[in-house]
């Protein structure tokens, strides 16, 4: 119950909801994290005091795991996160603390080679990555059903830190989806590049950045078809009324979707992970000229299991695509040894950016790039 000032300061500090991660020592389940964080909102106008005594009220109450049998019940509601010493707990007879979530700084340093170490990485051969499910037939993610295709990518997740498919949606879809993403693209803008918590102009050469984007919450897109702030009348047809994505909207949220139900395997795994949480989705837009994204990690600066982004999901939207046209996601695949450790050795899987192909990966392990179009 002592760490009920910890929480309160993590809150008061942040005041980022509903995004906060908690890193160091203090390991917080995602679930109670939630409630915590809810009861700190909820007496926020009563002072200070107020939501120290609810705070530690809460954690008093906190269930208390007194057997096996209450460990499976927390496991099954999603109460608690798998810890692999649970199980020693109970067999020795002894308080076993579990191991850290958190990262040292060494460890995040290792996940980001330097510079000469980066350079003999991308050198490393490259090969067309195998699909999980190749969209032959009834071969897609959808197509041999959703539980065998969730266990099969999570396990992809935990031995590989990847995995592609092809989702199975129907074309038309896929196609309407498209069609509205082009009436968007006018209200992209540059996507930006993020090194030590500054925004890097994107035409310096160290931004490595060429796509535009949009984030589709912050544009209120949605099912409904709203679309935020009228968008100005061109040559192109685009009307000068609101701009509504509702199929774009539905298949981000489908998308949303598929990672949650990846939580529960994923948590069993030994990658010990939750998914509790979903970022604004975003339509980005790589537009020729060579247009790129260097090497990268999505969420380089955490670990996601307890400091953002874990997950990253994207589909694509580019009917018959032209391989000779490059724009391939290329995600790095090591075989021997660590990213950052010398000795590592592997080979980049490209992904093509082909309609309806689905990629899964690590945001906060995967190194990747897209490569010029």
């Amino acid at each position: 119950a002592t760490h009920f000032e910890r929480l309160f300061r993590k809150y008061d500090h942040l005041k980022n909801f509903p995004a906060v991660r908690f890193g160091g020592g203090l390991v917080v389940p995602p679930s109670f994290h939630l409630e915590a964080r809810d009861c700190y909102v909820a007496h926020l106008q009563e002072g200070k005091e107020v939501q120290l005594q609810k705070l530690k009220e809460l954690l008093e109450n906190v269930a208390m795991l007194r057997d096996i049998a209450d460990v499976s019940k927390q496991l099954q509601i999603g109460t608690i996160v798998r810890v692999g010493s649970v199980g020693d707990i109970f067999k020795h007879g002894q308080w076993i603390p579990p191991k850290s979530f958190a990262e040292g700084l060494s460890q995040r340093m290792r996940r980001w080679p330097p510079p000469e170490e980066m350079q003999q990485i991308r050198g490393m051969p490259r090969a067309d990555a195998a699909l999980l499910y190749d969209g032959v037939g009834q071969n897609t993610l959808l197509g041999v059903g959703l539980q065998e295709s969730l266990s099969a990518i999570a396990l992809c997740l935990e031995t590989k830190g990847w995995a592609a498919c092809v989702l199975g949606a129907h074309p038309g879809l896929l196609t309407k989806a498209r069609a509205e993403a082009k009436m968007l693209e006018a209200r992209m803008a540059p996507g930006t590049t993020v090194i030590k918590n500054q925004v890097i102009d994107q035409r310096l050469p160290n931004a490595q950045r060429g796509d535009k984007i949009l984030w589709m919450q912050e544009q209120g897109l949605d099912e409904r078809g709203s679309g935020g702030p009228p968008a100005a009348c061109d040559g192109g047809g685009r009307s000068g009324g609101p701009l509504g994505a509702p199929t774009l909207a539905m298949l981000e949220r489908a998308i949303a979707d598929i990672g949650f139900q990846l939580d529960p395997l994923l948590q069993q795994s030994s990658l010990r992970l939750r998914i509790t949480e979903r970022c604004d989705g975003m339509l980005a837009c790589y537009s020729g000229e060579g247009a790129s994204y260097g090497p990268h990690i999505d969420n380089a600066d955490g670990d996601g299991r307890v400091d953002g982004r874990v997950l990253t999901a994207i589909l694509y939207l580019n009917p018959g695509w032209d391989r000779t046209s490059g724009g391939e996601l290329s995600i790095f695949e090591a075989e021997t040894g660590e990213l950052g450790s010398a000795s590592v050795e592997g080979r980049w899987q490209n992904v093509w950016p082909e309609m309806g192909t689905l990629a899964l990966f690590r945001a906060d392990r995967t190194l990747h790039e897209v490569r010029p179009s």
